[in-house]
């Protein structure tokens, strides 16, 4: 009986240092699929919604500059890109839901700019000139 008892034990010891290592090391396997798996979707949202703030900037200093029928139009189609933000920050805050951190967030977008490194270069200068 008393070996019966040990042997339970030993299971016991040897189940929950198995679940402790699972634990330590699917959590860090999981946020690494997730951010590979949401990579490029994560990516396209970032660049829309910045391009939407660059494009909503842009249309309120005009705005601003010289207030006219035509910049308060282009104002209000600027507002409407905006929710390409919505959907990032929504997408974003999936993501969290599912685990991941801002660190790993944060590398994400650095990703994102970095593929779109050269289309951004164009566009910042393509505004450059215009002001």
């Amino acid at each position: 009986m008393l070996s019966r008892l040990r042997l339970s034990e030993g299971r016991t010891v040897a189940a929950l240092l198995v679940g402790i290592v699972l634990g330590v090391f699917a959590a860090p396997i999981w946020r690494l699929a997730l951010v590979h798996l949401n990579q490029q979707k994560y990516g396209e949202l970032t660049y829309l919604c910045d391009s939407a703030m660059r494009a909503h900037d842009l249309a309120r200093a005009r705005a601003a500059a010289s207030p006219s029928g035509n910049s308060a139009e282009l104002m209000r189609s600027a507002e409407i890109g905006l929710i390409d933000c919505q959907d990032y920050d929504l997408f974003q805050k999936r993501l969290m839901m599912l685990g991941l951190r801002e660190s790993e967030l944060g590398l994400m977008r650095l990703k994102a700019i970095e593929e779109n490194a050269d289309g951004l270069r164009q566009v910042v200068e393509a505004h450059e000139i215009r002001h």
